[in-house]
């Protein structure tokens, strides 16, 4: 399975957040899986794809080509293959085309963007795949809460709820992402 996974490219997070995600890589691959990212070299991207290779994984990185000019510093350039994209839209479009399931990990303004669409696009039947988000040390917990509200608020119908599930450790997140059905929903009792 092809696990997309999302996340800060930053390279002042704490190293509680690089070390959970460089063992999340390490278990997902040990048990067969391969990675798609973003193909950055610092961050939870760079944690991901270490781990990923430590547990045998293969890694599939995606950049605009202008990454490789003006960003070559963040830039993993040692993945198992390459797929160079024109734009940053192309790009997504391009990682979830590729990917079985989704793993958002901590990061910042992309990692929320690219969580929302992939719910976005769940929601809209446009795919029906896993998206688990690791919320390492409570990093989620406010998003979490957000999301509430709106469903308390009646801005997101209740059962969207079972369109992601959050993980606070790697303890049932594989079974989720190998297994989940989406509890037999369908599109139209998402609207």
């Amino acid at each position: 399975m092809n696990i997309c996974v999302f996340g800060a490219a930053s390279m002042v997070i704490d190293k509680k957040y690089l070390d959970a995600v460089e063992k999340m890589g390490e278990h997902l691959a040990k048990n067969g899986h391969n990675l798609v990212f973003g193909s950055g070299r610092t961050g939870n991207m760079g944690a991901a794809a270490r781990g990923f290779r430590k547990g045998g994984g293969k890694t599939h990185g995606v950049i605009p080509t202008f990454f490789k000019e003006d960003l070559s510093d963040y830039v993993d350039f040692d993945c198992d293959e390459m797929t160079y994209t024109e734009t940053m839209r192309e790009r997504k479009a391009v990682m979830e085309d590729l990917a079985d399931a989704f793993i958002i990990t901590p990061g910042g303004c992309g990692t929320f963007e690219e969580f929302y669409e992939v719910l976005t696009l769940k929601q809209l039947g446009r795919h029906r795949k896993p998206i688990a988000v690791y919320n390492i040390d409570g990093y989620y917990d406010a998003m979490e809460s957000a999301m509430q509200y709106s469903i308390d608020e009646g801005f997101i119908r209740e059962n969207c709820a079972v369109l992601y599930k959050v993980f606070d450790s790697l303890d049932g997140m594989l079974d989720y992402i190998e297994n989940d059905d989406m509890q037999g929903l369908t599109l139209h009792d998402l609207k």
